[in-house]
Formats: C-alpha cells, structure tokens, sequence
C-alpha cells in the first residue's frame, strides 16, 4: 500500500470517527421519542450517518477481509437510502443506528486505524 493510500484511508477513518463521536454527542441523554420530536437532531444525525457511508467509501482495499464484523453493504446502502430516499427517511431507522451500530463500528474501526498506522 502506497504512503498516499494509507493516508487517504486514514483520514476516512477518523472522519468516520469523528462523526461517530458527533453522533453520540447528539443522541447522549436523549430518549428516542425526544429525538424523533427533535427534527434538527435527527437531520443532523441521518447527515453524520450518511457521511460514515460516503467516507467508507475511501478506506482501503482488504479492509473487508480485515474487518469481517463490519456489515460493509448496510454501511454503504444507508448512505444510498438517505442520499436517493431523502423524502421517506426513516428515522426511527437512522435512531436504531445510532444507538445500536455505531459503538461496535467504532471499535473495529480503531483496530483497522491502528493496523493502518503501524504499517
């Protein structure tokens, strides 16, 4: 792997991160009741969860093989739902991502930034 590659995919990572953390920044202390009733809320977090599919769109080949738990279809195809479906998101959907998938996403995604980086 080339040193612009890896770069690339490093940085997809930690925008990815970065939007994990901003999620739960949003949803902490929120029931999903009062974030469905939040509008501003849930766009802002159906838009972090949309950005984690485009931005996993740049990590690097293999890292499907390396990180087999991360449902990498479900990744993308929510960023496609949101992006092409943008007048029926559901978020009560976009709710049970963010308080069910991200933690574990995350975590794999540490490990595959420390693999990156120790390349």
């Amino acid at each position: 792997m080339s040193f612009a590659e890896n770069k690339r995919a490093t940085e997809a990572l930690d925008a990815i991160l970065s939007a994990i953390d901003e999620i739960g920044e949003f949803v902490g202390g929120l029931g999903r009741e009062s974030f469905l009733a939040d509008r501003k809320t849930a766009l802002a977090v159906t838009h972090l969860v949309m950005m984690i599919g485009e931005a996993s769109k740049d990590l690097l080949d293999g890292i499907a093989e390396r990180r087999p738990e991360i449902p990498w279809k479900q990744v993308r195809d929510m960023r496609h739902r949101i992006a092409h479906e943008y007048l029926s998101v559901d978020f009560r959907l976009v709710w049970d991502v963010a308080v069910n998938d991200l933690a574990p996403l995350r975590a794999a995604l540490l490990k595959e930034r420390d693999f990156l980086t120790s390349c």
